[in-house]
């Protein structure tokens, strides 16, 4: 894993590649900019691992480029749950619900994460009260997609959804 320079990473990036990230969807250029140069951003290469099992979320991510697979832990193994994509957020729900991390985040490619702590987060909505706004409906609306999916895994798995919902 390296930490990498924001100002080059913008550049190398580019806003508008940044833009259409679901995360900062509808986002001012200047608080991309001041989230990037902010966060901390890191690269991981394929294979590497974030694991913060039991440790209260303090911070989120925000998959810059690349892919994560989820490995949530249980008692005798990690098992694979979802993959988190470029523009997808990770540990929101975990920082805002004052969570544990429960599970390992492996890097399926090369990959580059943003690391948005509370403290930045809660800047931001000092800052910039309207992106803030929007940073806020961007992430309920990925945690609302992620609620509808785990309810026809559920669903699905236990007979409530039939064909007629497929």
């Amino acid at each position: 894993m390296d930490i990498l320079d924001p100002d080059e990473t913008i550049e190398a990036l580019g806003l508008p590649c940044l833009r259409e990230l679901s995360t900062f969807g509808a986002l001012s250029d200047e608080v991309i900019v001041d989230l990037m140069t902010n966060g901390v951003i890191r690269r991981y290469a394929r294979g590497e691992y974030i694991s913060r099992l039991d440790q209260v979320a303090s911070e989120f991510e925000v998959v810059l480029q690349g892919r994560f697979a989820f490995y949530k832990h249980g008692e005798d193994s990690d098992v694979l749950t979802r993959y988190f994509c470029a523009g997808e957020q990770m540990g929101f729900d975990l920082m805002i619900g004052l969570i544990s991390h429960n599970g390992i985040d492996v890097a399926v490619e090369e990959s580059l994460l943003l690391d948005i702590s509370s403290e930045q987060f809660y800047e931001l909505h000092v800052s910039f009260p309207a992106d803030f706004g929007l940073l806020m409906i961007n992430l309920s609306r990925e945690l609302a997609r992620e609620i509808a999916m785990l309810e026809d895994v559920i669903g699905k798995g236990t007979g409530w959804l039939g064909e007629a919902a497929s």
